[in-house]
């Protein structure tokens, strides 16, 4: 007998204020805390040319605009911001009895900063900004693997060819008036959705979110914005010594952007990739070439293509062009035939638990409503992207393998005693 898989409960309550602001509502009384994701439609590919950083930036001015740095406590709850290439998200949390509080903080965060910045105040955030892009590129932490990967995969003038970061040169060339009209056009009511997940009722928080952002500007509306894929086909790949003590393999994937008929399945085809013993590029390959890790990412995007992120991190004396043969190998068997029944089910498996535990954090759930709201218009939707993932069959991992898998961007980190310093002093 056929089973039904089981459905987790959403019942969440969405409106449309005054003044175009969407908000989401989903109670959860045994939570005992209250979580606030402001999700604002702007984020890196609204950059201007030669403004790279722009976004990042205004997310630093607004977040510290009075209240403090990203992530930092307040006497009522935290606040944690974000930037991405579609998005910047304002997170915050406290007790149920802050709620006024934090809903009207979302608010008076805009107001301020439409009154603009001074260059003291510019100044002070593009310090930080600078640091966090300088840690970020460290030999030994993140290193420079995103910004190089993106900018082969796409080319350094497509907006999804540069880190959200920014360019450090582009943010030093940022003035007050750049960062008062990135506001003025994209900090607006139009533009923002705003989620509350916990101790709340649905009712009296709609009312209060309507009482704090009723009188916001409106801004300019979402423009319908479908960005491109990488304009030339091919592997691509780059060769880098920047003072490692291990070698790497990083390869990155313009995959289909969510909604597309095969979204789901660049998701899950990314979980079977690495990260597992059971993975195509599992515990054979890493006991072949000694790998000391492998880890594999998708990063969904709605507005253009999601990219799809593997690291093989290899010891010193493993030749790098070698595991780069033997992974090409691999991608084209799994473009052949596709992968195992057993190794699809896992990784739906995966995905799919990745998912759930999204939505059963307070506040990982209250920017996923806001994500959802922002793509599909409708935040119940995130549902129908888990019965997406369980329907993903054998042959449609075979198809993203033989088409995005088959054209990566790579760059290859070979180890380097010197220590030769990142891009970035």
């Amino acid at each position: 007998m056929l089973m039904t898989p089981a459905r987790l409960p959403m019942e969440v309550v969405s409106r449309r204020l005054p003044g175009g602001a969407t908000a989401i509502v989903r109670a959860d009384p045994l939570l005992g805390f209250v979580a606030v994701n402001v999700w604002h439609s702007t984020g890196s590919i609204h950059d201007p040319a030669g403004r790279s950083g722009l976004a990042h930036l205004v997310e630093h001015v607004l977040s510290d605009h009075g209240e403090g740095a990203a992530g930092s406590p307040h006497a009522s709850g935290s606040i944690q911001a974000t930037t991405a290439h579609e998005c910047t998200n304002y997170l915050e949390t406290g007790p149920a009895e802050a709620l006024p509080e934090l809903l009207s903080r979302a608010a008076e965060r805009i107001r301020r900063g439409r009154a603009g910045v001074t260059p003291a105040g510019l100044d002070r955030e593009r310090a930080v900004v600078r640091e966090e892009i300088r840690q970020r590129e460290e030999s030994g932490r993140f290193g420079s693997g995103l910004r190089r990967s993106l900018r082969l995969l796409f080319g350094a003038d497509h907006p999804l060819g540069r880190p959200p970061l920014g360019d450090p040169e582009e943010i030093a060339q940022i003035t007050p008036a750049d960062v008062d009209e990135f506001i003025e056009r994209h900090y607006g009511s139009a533009r923002l959705v705003m989620s509350i997940v916990g101790s709340v009722h649905p009712e009296h928080a709609m009312e209060l979110a309507a009482k704090c952002l009723g009188g916001l500007p409106a801004g300019l509306r979402p423009e319908t914005r479908v960005l491109s894929g990488p304009e030339s086909g091919g592997y691509r790949r780059e060769d880098v010594q920047e003072g490692e003590r291990s070698g790497m393999l990083r390869y990155t994937f313009a995959l289909p952007a969510m909604g597309e008929r095969l979204s789901a399945a660049g998701e899950v085809a990314m979980a079977a990739l690495a990260g597992a013993s059971w993975s195509v590029l599992g515990a054979d390959l890493s006991d072949c070439y000694r790998l000391l890790g492998s880890a594999a990412q998708h990063g969904r995007c709605g507005s253009g293509p999601s990219l799809g992120l593997v690291k093989l991190i290899a010891p010193t004396g493993v030749d790098l062009c070698e595991l780069e043969e033997a992974v090409t190998a691999r991608l084209a068997d799994l473009a052949r035939t596709g992968p195992r029944e057993d190794v699809l089910a896992a990784a739906k498996a995966k995905r799919g638990k990745e998912r759930l535990a999204v939505l059963g954090g307070a506040r990982t759930c209250a920017e996923e409503l806001c994500r959802e709201q922002a793509w599909s218009g409708d935040p119940a939707g995130v549902i129908g992207r888990l019965d997406a993932l369980r329907a993903v069959t054998v042959d449609q991992i075979a198809e993203i393998a033989a088409g995005p898998l088959a054209r990566p961007a790579v760059v290859a980190f070979h180890t380097d005693s010197l220590g030769n310093s990142t891009w970035i002093a």
